[in-house]
């Protein structure tokens, strides 16, 4: 027995010394000198380049006097930290390699300046900045800032469509809020409760009106950067701004209480102790 646990032991050191030979994978920001590509076997077949165009989006960079067509740029393989600056300046962009040529080329020959194809390169990133949804890669608390500056932003305006339907939500809780004597029990992240529950009546605000103006730009910046629309956690956690409540009729709350019954009769919910709801 002792010499089978001792075979074992001796085949993992063999396996785990077998990982280390692995050549390391380079670390990100890690230069390497473009002398030092290895050389490819005499038997390796380069694939045939494709007969279409393809790979991140087409641009016309379009000059006083010339354009380039269908130049093409890509957004989110190449982040060199050696040159980090604002995405809207051009970090994580890569432009393909004969359209750099080409305007190295027109810069020579006097039919472009340096600024000029500058200032066309930029307008490019910038017209692609929603295309590639270059906000994902953005440092959120300097968008949420960005955004709070201008009063509006690409994150705002992807989001809108379900803040409204945040807001519309909002308006129906309220609504039956107010009419107990219809809606006589109350759900919430706690459990179920009567619509008249002290609880309730704590955690639910005095008076709500769906935000306008400068009050909805601010909730609208709130709720787009702090909230993950595609999570199903509660929206207005931590604010009492909104109603949070679910009012129900008895026959809701009968059907809600037999949604969280388990089949054994086990309850995957709490029911207020202070009201005791009876459905």
């Amino acid at each position: 027995m002792a010499k089978r646990k001792q075979r074992k032991r001796s085949q993992r050191r063999r396996s785990s010394v077998a990982q280390r030979e692995l050549v390391p994978l380079p670390r990100v920001g890690e230069t390497v000198e473009a002398t030092d590509v290895p050389e490819l076997p005499d038997d390796w077949e380069q694939e045939p380049p494709p007969e279409f165009s393809h790979g991140g989006a087409a641009v016309n960079l379009k000059f006083t006097t010339s354009s380039i067509p269908a130049v093409r740029l890509s957004f989110g393989d190449l982040f060199a930290l050696e040159r980090k600056r604002p995405i809207r300046e051009g970090w994580g962009y890569a432009l393909e390699l004969p359209a750099v040529l080409d305007l190295l080329e027109r810069i020579d020959e006097g039919q472009v300046t340096a600024a000029g194809v500058r200032g066309v390169l930029l307008q490019a990133a910038d017209a692609l900045y929603d295309t590639f949804r270059c906000w994902e890669a953005e440092d959120p608390e300097n968008l949420r800032d960005a955004c709070r500056r201008t009063g509006n932003c690409t994150v705002c305006d992807v989001r809108r469509s379900w803040f409204e339907a945040v807001l519309d939500g909002a308006d129906d809780r309220w609504r039956r809020l107010q009419q107990p004597e219809v809606f006589p029990f109350a759900a919430g992240r706690q459990g179920l409760h009567t619509t008249s529950c002290s609880i309730v009546r704590r955690e639910t605000p005095t008076h709500y009106s769906r935000p306008t103006g400068e009050a909805y730009t601010q909730a609208l910046n709130a709720f787009s950067h702090t909230v993950d629309p595609h999570s199903s956690g509660e929206e207005f956690e931590g604010s009492r701004v909104y109603p949070r409540f679910q009012a129900m009729t008895a026959q809701e709350a009968r059907a809600w209480t037999a949604e969280r019954t388990g089949p054994k009769g086990g309850r995957n919910y709490k029911r207020c102790q202070r009201c005791a709801p009876a459905v």
